[in-house]
C-alpha cells in the first residue's frame, strides 16, 4: 500500500487518473495460485479464526471492510480513480478461496511448499481439485465445475469488496480480470463474467490478461483473443480492458521464455511496435477495448526486459518504437 500511495501521489501531481488493483492476496497471486489475504496492516480488521476456516458469510464483512479501508487510503492522496480492479487472474479463485495451485505456484512468496489451505468451510470440492486438473478438463466440463463450486462464491466476494469501496467512493466503477488462458477461450471468458453478474458483481469493464507469445496454442492467438474480446463485448454489453499485456522486443530467457512469435510480428523492437499499434487500432476501430495496461512498461526485472517499451542504455531508459506506436494508433483512430 505504501508504494501504491506513492504512485497515487504521482498520478495526482500529473493530473492523470489512477487505476489501482486490489489483489486480495498476501504477497502475490495469479491463475497459478491464489493465497489468502493478510490484514495485519489493518488493526481494525479482525477475524475470529484463521481465514481458511471462515465460512463465506464470515468472509463477506471482512472483505467489505477492507474495500472501504483501502479506498480511504488511496483517495486520501487526492487522486482521481477511474476504475478499481479487484483481484488478479481470478477465474480459478480469489482471496484464498481457490483450487490447489499449480506445482510451484506461489511457493517462492508464500513460504515454500505446503502453504495451501483448502477453503473447506465454503466447499470441500474446491480443495480436492487443482488448477492443473481444471486445465486438463474439456472446456464444457471445466465451466460446469466452476459454475457449481467456485464462481458463485467468488462473485459474492468481489461484490463485497466493491461494496466497501463504494461506501467511500459512491461513483466507483469496477473491473476484475481473468488470465491469458481464458483470454483465448471465448466460451470460458463469457461464462465467467456471466457468473459474476448472476452472483452480484457487475463489472463495468471486463478485464483479461493477454500475452500473445506465451504459447503456440491456439495457432492464431491474436485472432482467438479478438474473438474472446468481441464475444465478451457482445454478450455482456461492456468494453474489454486488457489488464496485463506485453509483446517482447527480443528473445526472452528464464522462467518466462515466451517466444512463440505471432506470424508477421517478429520478436524485435519493430515487431513489438507493429503488434501493439495494430492491436490498439483494432480496439479503437471496433469499440471493443477500453484500454490496455502494459505489464512492465518501464525497465522490467530479470527476464522481463524484452517485454518493456524501454531499452536500457547504461543508466538511461530509451523508449522503443512501441511507445509512439500506441499514440499513433490512437491518433489515427480519432
Amino acid at each position: 500500500m505504501a508504494r501504491a500511495l506513492q504512485r497515487a501521489t504521482v498520478a495526482r501531481s500529473l493530473r492523470i487518473p489512477f487505476n489501482p488493483e486490489l489483489g486480495l492476496f498476501h504477497n502475490y497471486g495469479d491463475v497459478r495460485c491464489q493465497p489468502a489475504p493478510d490484514f495485519h496492516d489493518y488493526p481494525d480488521i479482525r477475524t475470529s479464526k484463521p481465514w481458511q476456516s471462515l465460512s463465506l458469510n464470515e468472509m463477506i464483512p471482512v472483505l467489505r471492510e477492507y474495500g472501504a479501508a483501502a479506498a480511504r487510503q488511496i483517495l486520501s492522496t487526492g487522486v482521481k480513480v477511474r476504475i478499481w480492479d479487484i483481484g488478479n487472474e481470478v477465474e480459478f479463485g480469489v482471496a484464498g478461496v481457490a483450487v490447489r495451485p499449480l506445482p510451484g505456484g506461489c511457493d517462492n512468496t508464500e513460504g515454500g511448499p505446503g502453504w495451501y489451505r483448502a477453503p473447506d468451510a465454503i466447499d470441500p470440492a474446491i480443495g480436492r481439485t487443482s488448477a492443473a486438473e481444471l486445465m486438463g478438463m474439456p472446456e464444457p466440463g471445466r465451466i460446469a465445475w466452476l459454475e457449481a463450486h467456485l464462481w458463485p462464491h467468488e462473485a459474492r466476494m468481489l461484490a463485497a469488496v466493491a461494496d466497501g469501496v463504494r461506501a467511500v467512493d459512491p461513483q466507483a466503477r469496477f473491473s476484475t480480470h481473468i488470465s491469458g488462458i481464458s483470454a483465448v477461450l471465448p466460451a470460458q471468458a463469457v461464462a465467467f463474467y456471466k457468473a459474476m453478474k448472476r452472483g452480484g458483481f457487475q463489472a463495468d469493464e471486463l478485464g483479461v490478461s493477454f500475452y500473445p507469445t506465451s504459447s503456440a496454442s491456439p495457432k492464431d492467438r491474436l485472432q482467438a483473443f479478438k474473438e474472446t474480446a468481441t464475444a465478451l463485448h457482445q454478450e455482456l454489453g461492456r468494453p474489454v480492458f486488457i489488464a496485463e499485456f506485453a509483446y517482447p522486443a527480443a528473445q526472452m530467457h528464464g522462467m518466462f521464455n515466451w517466444n512463440d512469435a505471432v506470424l508477421g510480428y517478429p520478436l524485435s523492437p519493430q515487431g513489438q511496435a507493429d503488434f501493439i499499434r495494430g492491436l490498439v487500432a483494432w480496439g479503437v476501430h471496433t469499440g471493443v477495448l477500453s484500454g490496455i495496461r502494459p505489464w512492465a512498461p518501464d525497465i522490467a526485472g530479470p527476464g522481463w526486459g524484452p517485454m518493456s517499451m524501454f531499452e536500457r542504455n547504461r543508466k538511461t531508459a530509451v523508449a522503443r518504437p512501441a511507445l509512439s506506436g500506441i499514440q499513433n494508433a490512437l491518433s489515427a483512430g480519432h
